[in-house]
């Protein structure tokens, strides 16, 4: 009897694993197609802005961008960042994906190359910002 519930305990806890794995699966490909859907439409320029690459690493879509401070009409780097992530966590798609479990990563650099802001968009910190 006790090998039996024993037994029974193991499969349980495997298959629990096997559960967790196959959601974070879902999650990393879910980030990874995002990602690629994205990357099909870059590079895209607004203004000073260039969004110049997107990928996932996980379940994390990686954006980077490029911000000119010094072109003609930019705004300072931190205005851009807080009104681009309000309208980004605004977006249908964006909300869905933050719903699921997937998070964002924000970098933006100068011409230089130069980082000059490394930010997580997640389902908390959009709540947060809105």
């Amino acid at each position: 009897m006790n090998k039996l519930i024993i037994a029974l305990g193991l499969t349980t806890a495997l298959f629990g694993c096997s559960s967790n794995t196959n959601q974070e699966d879902q999650l990393n490909l879910l980030a990874t197609n995002r990602a690629n859907i994205i990357q099909s439409k870059l590079p895209v320029k607004s203004g000073p802005l260039s969004i110049m690459r997107a990928s996932a690493n996980g379940k994390t879509i990686e954006l980077m961008m490029i911000y000119n401070e010094s072109e003609t009409g930019a705004k300072p780097i931190q205005t851009v960042l807080s009104q681009s992530t309000k309208e980004f966590c605004q977006q249908k798609e964006t909300k869905a994906n933050l719903d699921a479990g997937i998070s964002y990563r924000i970098k933006m650099r100068n011409p230089r190359g130069q980082l000059m802001v490394d930010q997580y968009l997640t389902k908390e910190t959009c709540k947060k910002d809105s």
